[in-house]
């Protein structure tokens, strides 16, 4: 999502990735975001921008992509060419080694339902 501070007069003068005090959602095909990123000073810049942060998370999409056709059985994780695999566990095991390092639980603590 992008979101924008607007000023005084009403009109967009800043964006920003995250949500935060005194920004407002817009969407992507927003024709006021759409002007903003076309006339702004920084404009190709800023246009970099964007698309950068948009294919950081289209990453995300596919590596979630790739777990659901294995989870489905559509595809086998080893039919994926060795460095694609190489990469996405690397990607899991840091994603596991960041949340199990900010987790509530101790390593001998089990959650029993």
């Amino acid at each position: 999502m992008i979101y924008i501070r607007r000023n005084s007069d009403n009109e967009i003068v800043e964006i920003d990735f995250s949500p935060a005090p005194n920004l407002e959602e817009i969407g992507l095909f927003d024709p006021e975001l759409k002007a903003f990123l076309q006339n702004s000073k920084d404009s190709e810049e800023l246009i970099k921008t964007v698309l950068d942060k948009l294919d950081i998370d289209m990453v995300r999409i596919i590596e979630d992509l790739v777990d659901i056709l294995i989870d489905k059985d559509v595809i086998r994780f080893t039919d994926l060419p060795k460095p694609v695999q190489n990469k996405l566990l690397f990607k899991k095991n840091i994603r596991n080694a960041l949340v199990e390092e900010n987790s509530i639980l101790n390593n001998d603590e089990v959650i029993n339902f």
